[in-house]
């Protein structure tokens, strides 16, 4: 009983994979979407017009107004009232003015803005504080004046 189930079965793919096989050579016409659009084959271009030269930013070479050492990439630096500062150096001086737990720590939250994070229970980091370290109009003042050193 179970030999002439199997061979049933068995003949029934063998015709499935047959009439499969037929439909398959049947099959003509177009075989990518751009055929039928009608798109024709791309091809190298090379333009004639001359490339626009990137403009380099020339570092100033300011000093850090907590460290006096020269700021290297000016761009990486914050605009401050009294003068420009690295990342580092004011990451360092908002942990130490800053009285902060174990759970708690201080990054950079964007847009001239630092925050106290804290830990929860649950293990997630939740915003205590946030501490404005360079205002809108200090920002502004300071990408002008980056776009004025390009060359």
């Amino acid at each position: 009983m179970k030999n002439i189930k199997d061979r049933k079965y068995f003949k029934k793919k063998e015709k499935n994979s047959k009439n499969k096989q037929n439909k398959d050579k049947n099959l003509q016409g177009f075989t990518t979407l751009n055929q039928v659009t009608g798109v024709p084959k791309s091809h190298d271009f090379h333009s004639q017009i001359p490339a626009d030269r990137v403009k380099s930013v020339k570092e100033p070479l300011v000093e850090c107004i907590y460290c006096n050492e020269k700021i290297t990439q000016i761009t990486d630096a914050f605009s401050l009232d009294d003068g420009f500062a690295h990342f580092e150096c004011v990451l360092n001086k908002l942990k130490g003015e800053e009285k902060l737990s174990d759970n708690q720590k201080i990054s950079y939250s964007g847009r001239g803005n630092f925050s106290v994070f804290e830990l929860d229970e649950e293990g997630k980091y939740h915003i205590v504080k946030t501490i404005n370290v360079e205002s809108q109009k200090s920002n502004q003042e300071f990408k002008d004046y980056i776009q004025g050193l390009k060359e």
